[in-house]
């Protein structure tokens, strides 16, 4: 996954906590937030956050290795445009197979999509 497509200083995934919607279904959870500046062309930008309750180093590292190379799809396609995500593994992605993490990726990241493009057209519960 190149450099560019990937959270990398503490402040990218600071913000992305303090002001990106959350998404969660079984084995994942994530936050998203739109990238201020970003055209609607540009990436998607991960980062990755497994705990090590999951298991040790080499479950986790499987886990984010899964999850890279869905992520690296999910941009290859253009099906994520111009958002900052951080995953979050749960329990159950450590038995979950490639197949399985790659799906529930691809429905949380389109679920956040639909709700940061409603929130961006105005929809987003204002005052009157």
């Amino acid at each position: 996954m190149p450099a560019d497509q990937r959270l990398r200083r503490k402040s990218d995934f600071d913000a992305v906590f303090r002001e990106g919607i959350r998404s969660a279904s079984g084995i994942l959870a994530l936050r998203a937030r739109s990238r201020g500046g970003a055209t609607s062309t540009e990436p998607c930008r991960f980062g990755f956050a497994i705990s090590s309750r999951l298991g040790g180093a080499v479950k986790r590292n499987r886990i984010r290795r899964r999850l890279r190379e869905s992520a690296r799809r999910l941009n290859v396609e253009g099906d994520c445009t111009g958002l900052d995500v951080v995953v979050i593994a749960r329990e159950g992605a450590v038995e979950a197979n490639f197949a399985r993490l790659d799906s529930t990726l691809n429905l949380l990241v389109r679920r956040s999509q639909r709700q940061l493009d409603g929130q961006r057209s105005g929809r987003d519960g204002g005052a009157f």
